[in-house]
């Protein structure tokens, strides 16, 4: 699980984040690998809807496309300041995920960067993150501190409802950043008693901390290294993150199925609904 590339997928509209620029400059200087950027602009091509019934075409102005070769001369200008390669395509098309899927076949293991945005204004790629084919890092507006803090959300009870060994995986690349970033990392798994079964809260608690305990022992993870949350595992994990200054948290993201593409959980689509902290989402 060794990343091999980093693509940065870049929203025309809005650009980037300083913060954002610095995370990125951290990950290229540390996994010593070049990165590909795409520069996508297919939220600004005109003869979309109905005019394309008298274009017949989806096109760029010319005004824009100077903009964003501008912002891609910039961006060129700054990675080679920090001796870093990089490779940056500017997508004119409205397939934008062709040009991602592109990419991320073209190495073993690419690792997805996307910068967090209010609902409003995301970008489209925000809808189809169960399609790509690679653990995507969504980036939030806080810096990260030093070292970074790393948290991994598990499920390990709830494995019919996972699937493969998805938690096995998350806690295994969650390792690897740690080592890489030299970060600390903890991991988390939360459950949830419901008032009507208040009478039996300490048979879940040890139900559920026993499997904690087993899941943690095949890690060879320390006591410091893993907690049981209690309380609705949004809420829980959010409080956590904020209350010990999480940089990262670590989840898994399935899809449903494809007709719907509804994540399996409540709680990772309410974790991106409102993002506490950088996320890195994880498929398999």
């Amino acid at each position: 699980m060794i990343t091999e590339q980093l693509i940065w997928f870049i929203d025309s509209r809005f650009y980037y984040q300083n913060i954002s620029l610095d995370k990125i400059v951290h990950l290229a200087q540390i996994h010593k690998k070049p990165i590909k950027i795409i520069i996508d602009a297919s939220a600004q091509l005109t003869g979309r809807g109905y005019w394309h019934l008298l274009s017949h075409k989806e096109t760029l102005s010319q005004e824009l496309l100077s903009s964003i070769e501008q912002q891609q001369k910039k961006l060129l200008k700054f990675f080679a300041m920090n001796a870093i390669k990089v490779d940056i395509t500017i997508n004119q098309s409205a397939d934008y995920f062709v040009a991602l899927s592109t990419s991320i076949k073209n190495s073993l293991n690419s690792l997805v960067i996307l910068e967090d945005n209010i609902s409003a204004k995301r970008h489209p790629v925000f809808q189809q993150l169960t399609d790509i084919d690679a653990p995507v890092l969504l980036l939030h507006k806080k810096p990260w501190k030093h070292p970074v803090n790393i948290l991994a959300a598990v499920d390990p009870l709830h494995e019919h409802a996972r699937p493969g060994k998805i938690d096995d995986n998350i806690v295994l690349l969650t390792q690897h950043w740690s080592k890489t970033l030299s970060a600390k990392f903890t991991v988390a798994h939360c459950f949830y008693v419901a008032s009507v079964l208040t009478k039996y809260k300490n048979n879940v608690f040890r139900m559920h901390s026993d499997g904690l305990d087993t899941f943690a022992k095949k890690f060879r993870l320390c006591e410091q290294q893993y907690t049981l949350l209690e309380g609705i595992p949004e809420e829980a994990l959010t409080t956590y993150i904020q209350h010990n200054h999480i940089d990262i948290l670590t989840m898994g993201l399935v899809a449903r199925n494809k007709l719907q593409q509804l994540w399996v959980g409540s709680t990772t689509t309410a974790m991106l609904s409102e993002v506490p902290c950088d996320i890195l989402l994880i498929k398999h």
